[in-house]
Formats: structure tokens, C-alpha cells, sequence
């Protein structure tokens, strides 16, 4: 390869040095223990949440939505076991796109991941205060978390941080324990629920019955109102990987953490809607004082209610049993509990996907680096900065996970094309785990994937693309740099015209017109007709942003002296494709309906049918683009495995 053997910055030897320092991390997490980081991250503020947040959206139909959402996402979890079991890697996730298609497509995924990511743990210190508003009221208003609320929840983002830095063995076991406790407060509360405080009316005999709000809505909940979000979660066997002792305790743990979670919020749903008491509760303004009463079946005002700051801690109170309302106490305790087990352990989360960043030579060498106890230095701390700094943007839970499902499932597309893309390019190499019918798992979890980006809505996705895209000067500016020989003035000066020209036109041609008529970022946005001058402002704002990511990834790849860079780039424009087809869709589509637009070009479930095929069509254009890269056969040369080139 020409500059191989010249260039400090190849990415052979790069890629040896992440291999180093791999090979000192502490691999002290048996299957249990990656059970428990998945079901720790899984049930978190989620389950004190989602319950309320989807029966809002569907009504009782919500049941349906854990099911499909879990359903969906038990392919993703598949294909990325057995990925992680052949390639055991910390921060594997922002690694195989790598290992698979190179720098380019591994960059825009590892950057819409790490948006991600650097998002959870405050959003877990903001269910946690949310739930302490309960009884401190000064923590949280209905506009969202107090200053005073930003505070505590930035002390626990810290507690956060302090307990990764003592090592991996520390916060594993420490995980595992809490991981019982997250297990049994849960499920201890739908089994109480569904004994004591039932009503059977609930599901089919309340206006509109057990799909009031209609098929549609089934589908929006599971991005909008956490149930995509409480899913999550299984990425962290995959994640922490690289400390697992074994492969196959990444591959069972992972899997046997996902059903388990799995089962517990379908329950939760069920005993949440089961326990609504209509009589009980009432329509509260922004000062917390009683309006009027609800009424019966009435679910999209629950929100408005009591059960806003504390769903399944207000109605246990509430019911009058005397059980439910001492058990209420213990609710109290697992609000800061249950959120701070999944808060901590993305905060690790987060620095090994800096960790993996840097191994992918998107950052400096010295991300690899490991403090005393084993763990990624730098990027321990840039975790918590990047955190702490994530607390102020988003004041109410709902709005920053439906920021963090979008940017999460981006990165989740590449699951099925990377899977048949190594079956491709190592076809031999050692999987604990190899996959049945592995083309149509992977091709699932393709369009489940690609659905649930597209049912996040055109409300939060027009922010989530302008945030991803203004990544890609870093890409410019820093990777093409060092791994592919570009000039630096050259890359600098596509980085800042496309800085420019991206915030310009986001800022005129899709906020101003578009977005800020519906007062976002407002949980309860307006509606505004879709006119042809809307159209034709979002058309220009896709043809200007597209036109510039392909004109200067071309012009910039293609003065380089490095051969790698036109393969690379070659190997990820279908991540692109993605990435500008979900939010094309999102501004057609009927996931728009009663959020941005008054009606929808393209109507329920025709949309949904559109979205699966361009999923699919994605699917095979990612498969086809895998390569056999540098990265990929130094990584498989380091753990005594042979691979031929193509």
C-alpha cells in the first residue's frame, strides 16, 4: 500500500497500537456480568417513564408497542452477537463499521454514536430529579428541570464518572449487584399492580377502545416516547466486550439480557394501563394546581395529571391500597437507583466509544491510553465534560431520549450489512455464535432499524441530520489528514465553507420556516399546513447539503496520495444514503402527522411500506460495499487468526 511503511499516521500501525492497548484492558466480566451491564442499561429511567409516555401516545395499544419495539430489536441485538463474539472489542460498535468499510462510513456512525451516547447519563440524572421533584418541587416545573435540578443532576453525572475511573471490576460487580435490585423493584411492581389495583376497563371498554388514537400511533410511540430508548441498552455486551473473558459470555449475555428486559416492560405496560384510576386523578396547569378532573379514557392528557413527575409511584399512592402505597416509598428509592445504574454505566459507555474513535484513527493515539486501573484516561473525562455540557440543552427526559433513539438507531443500520459483510470477507473466521438464516436476520434488522429512525419523526430528525452532517469537516479536517495524506489547508478549508453554508442554510431554509412555527422544542409542538414554499425550502436545504458532502468528499478523497481514501469512501456512501433517505421520508411521511405537518404526501401504512423498502434496497447496497480492510486483518492477525485478501 503506498505510504505504508512512511506515514506514521497508517492505519496498520494505528490500528496495532489500539491493539496494545486492548490487550491491557482487564477482562473480568463473566456472562453475568455482561447480562447485567445489559439489563442495567436497559431498565433505567426508561421503566419509571415509558409506561406513561407510551400509554399517552397509544393508549392501551401501547402493549402492542413494547412488543413490536422488542420484536425489532431482538434482530439488531443478533446480529451485533454475533459480531461481538467474533471480534470481542471495547467500543465494537463504532469498530466494525471499521473493520467493514473504513474510515468514512466509520466516522459518520462513530460520530452520530457518540452523539448518543454522551447523552444518556444526564438523561438518567434527569429522571432521577424528575422522580425527586416528587417530593423536592423546587427540582422540576412542567416547563422542565429547574437550575437548581441542572445541579443535582450534575452532581450525579459526576458520581457517574467516579465510579468507572476505579476500573471496570469495580463498576462490573458493583453493576451486577444494583442490576438485582433493577430486577426485582420492577417486577415486584407490575405483580403488586396487577393484584391489587386492576381495572379491566381499561383495555377495550374506554372511548376508542384498545387502539383509540388509531394503527399509526402504535408505531410513533416507540421512538417518541422511550420504549426505542429503553431497548437500547443491549449494546453494552457489545461495548465492553473487549473486558469480557471469554467471547461467548458476550454472545449469551447479551442475548439473555434482552429477553429478560424484554419480558419485564411488557409487563410494566400492562399493569400501568390496568392501573389507571380515572376518578383519582386531574387535569394540573403549570403551577402543579387542580384544573378539572380527566376524563375516563382520556389518555393522551395524562401528562397533564398527576402522574406526570412519578407514573408508577403517583398511582400506587393514589389507589388507596395500603400495600401499594408503602411500596410507593421503595419507588422513590429506585427513581434515583435504577436511573443512576444505567447513568454510570454510559458514562463507560461513552469512553470506550471515544476509546474506539481514537482506535479507528478518528482522534489521537492518546485516547488510548489507560489510566492506573485499566480504563480509557482521556476519554473517561471527556465523558463527563461532554455530559455535564449535555444537561443544559434538553430540560425534560422525553426530549432528550427521543434525541438519543435517532442518533442511537443511525448507528444501529450497519448491524445486518456488517454482519453479511464479514460472512463475506471472513467467512472462516471463529464465531461462538453463528446465526441461522443469517441473510434474512440481517435484512430484519436492516429495515427494524431503518423504521424506527423513520418513525422518530421529522420533528426531532431535521436536528439529529444537521447535528450528524456537521460532523463530517472533523472528518475532513482530522482523518483525511492524518490516515489519508490530504493537504491540511485543503481539508481546513472544505471543513469551515461546509461549517458555514450548513448552519446558514439549516438556520433559513428548515428552522425559521419549518421548525419554529411549532414552538420546538416543546414536548406538544403546533402544526402547520405543509405549503409548496415549505417543500421547496426543505428541497433546497437536502440538494445544497447533499451537493456539498459529495462534491468535497470526492475532490478532498481524490487528492490524496493514499489509495485508501477513494476505496474507503467509496465503501460508505451508502451510510450517506441513509442518512439522507430517513430524513427525506420523515418530511413525507404520516410520522409527521399532528407534530410538524397538518397532513402527510405520503399516508400511514404506505409510509411504512416505502420506509421498508428502502431499507432493504439499503441492506443489499451496505452488503455489497464491505471490504476487506487493513484494520480488519491486523485485528484478526492479532487474535491468531489468518485472513486472505479478497
Amino acid at each position: 500500500m503506498p505510504g505504508s511503511e512512511e506515514n506514521p499516521g497508517d492505519r496498520k500501525i494505528s490500528e496495532a497500537e489500539a491493539e496494545k492497548s486492548d490487550k491491557m484492558l482487564r477482562r473480568a466480566l463473566g456472562r453475568w456480568d455482561i447480562a447485567f451491564l445489559v439489563i442495567g442499561a436497559m431498565i433505567g429511567s426508561g421503566w419509571l417513564f415509558g409506561s406513561e409516555g407510551a400509554a399517552t401516545a397509544a393508549g392501551p395499544g401501547a402493549i402492542l408497542s413494547w412488543i413490536i419495539a422488542g420484536f425489532l430489536m431482538i434482530f439488531v441485538a443478533l446480529t451485533f452477537a454475533e459480531i461481538g463474539g467474533m471480534l470481542p472489542k471495547s467500543g465494537g460498535i463504532v469498530r466494525y463499521p471499521q473493520y467493514a468499510y473504513g474510515g468514512f462510513a466509520s466516522f459518520i456512525l462513530a460520530w452520530s454514536y457518540l452523539l448518543s451516547a454522551v447523552t444518556v447519563a444526564p438523561s438518567e440524572a434527569i429522571a432521577a430529579v424528575t422522580y425527586m421533584s416528587t417530593y423536592i418541587p423546587q427540582l422540576y416545573t412542567s416547563s422542565g428541570i429547574t437550575l437548581a435540578g441542572i445541579g443535582v443532576a450534575a452532581l450525579l453525572t459526576i458520581f457517574f464518572f467516579l465510579l468507572n475511573w476505579y476500573g471496570v471490576q469495580v463498576m462490573g460487580k458493583t453493576n451486577t449487584g444494583v442490576g438485582w435490585w433493577k430486577l426485582i423493584i420492577p417486577t415486584l411492581t407490575f405483580i403488586l399492580l396487577i393484584g391489587l389495583a386492576m381495572h379491566a376497563t381499561n383495555f377495550t371498554a374506554m372511548p376508542g377502545g384498545f387502539i383509540p388514537y388509531g394503527a399509526a400511533a402504535i408505531f410513533l410511540a416507540i421512538p417518541t416516547t422511550g420504549i426505542a430508548y429503553s431497548y437500547l441498552g443491549f449494546r453494552q455486551g457489545v461495548d465492553f466486550s473487549g473486558e469480557a473473558r471469554k467471547p461467548t459470555d458476550v454472545v449469551w449475555g447479551t442475548i439473555l439480557g434482552f429477553i429478560i428486559v424484554m419480558a419485564i416492560y411488557v409487563l410494566l405496560q400492562v399493569s400501568f394501563i390496568g392501573a389507571v384510576d380515572w376518578s383519582k386523578l386531574h387535569i394540573l396547569n403549570s403551577q402543579g394546581q387542580v384544573v378539572g378532573p380527566i376524563s375516563p379514557g382520556d389518555w393522551a392528557d395524562l401528562g397533564k395529571t398527576e402522574l406526570a413527575s412519578g407514573p408508577f409511584y403517583e398511582i400506587m399512592t393514589l389507589s388507596g391500597v395500603a400495600v401499594l402505597a408503602g411500596f410507593g416509598i421503595i419507588l422513590l428509592i429506585d427513581a434515583i437507583v435504577s436511573p443512576s445504574g444505567t447513568g454510570w454505566i454510559y458514562i463507560g459507555t461513552t469512553s470506550r466509544t471515544i476509546y474506539g474513535m481514537a482506535a479507528d484513527g478518528h482522534l489521537p493515539s492518546a485516547f488510548l491510553k489507560l489510566n492506573r486501573y485499566k480504563v480509557p484516561l482521556l476519554p473517561m473525562i471527556a465523558s463527563l465534560v461532554i455530559g455535564l455540557i449535555f444537561l443544559l440543552p434538553f430540560p425534560t427526559w422525553f426530549a432528550i431520549s427521543s434525541f438519543i433513539t435517532s442518533t442511537t438507531v443511525f448507528t444501529y443500520v450497519v448491524s445486518g450489512p456488517a454482519l453479511m459483510s464479514f460472512r463475506k470477507t471472513i467467512p472462516d473466521a471463529p464465531r461462538p455464535l453463528r446465526l441461522p438464516a443469517a441473510s434474512l436476520i440481517a435484512a430484519i434488522a436492516s429495515i427494524a432499524a431503518y423504521l424506527i429512525v423513520y418513525w422518530s419523526t421529522f420533528y426531532t430528525l431535521w436536528f439529529v441530520f444537521a447535528l450528524v452532517m456537521g460532523g463530517l469537516p472533523l472528518f475532513y479536517m482530522y482523518t483525511m489528514v492524518n490516515r489519508y495524506n490530504v493537504n491540511r489547508t485543503s481539508a481546513a478549508a472544505a471543513g469551515i465553507i461546509y461549517w458555514a453554508i450548513l448552519i446558514i442554510s439549516t438556520y433559513f431554509l428548515i428552522y425559521k420556516p419549518i421548525i419554529a412555527p411549532t414552538g420546538w422544542p416543546s414536548p406538544t409542538p403546533s402544526t402547520i399546513p405543509l405549503t409548496a414554499g415549505a417543500a421547496l425550502d426543505f428541497t433546497i436545504y437536502i440538494l445544497i447539503t447533499l451537493a456539498m458532502t459529495i462534491g468535497f468528499t470526492l475532490w478532498l478523497s481524490s487528492t490524496t496520495a493514499n489509495k485508501d481514501a477513494a476505496k474507503h469512501v467509496r465503501a460508505g456512501w451508502w451510510v450517506v444514503a441513509v442518512i439522507f433517505t430517513s430524513v427525506i421520508l420523515s418530511f413525507l411521511g404520516s410520522a409527521n402527522y399532528g407534530l410538524v405537518f397538518t397532513t402527510a404526501v405520503i399516508p400511514f401504512p404506505w409510509d411504512v411500506v416505502v420506509a421498508a423498502l428502502i431499507a432493504l434496497a439499503l441492506y443489499f447496497y451496505g452488503t455489497y460495499s464491505g471490504i476487506l480492510t487493513d484494520d480488519l486483518m491486523v485485528a484478526l492477525k492479532e487474535m491468531g487468526i489468518s485472513a486472505a485478501p479478497q
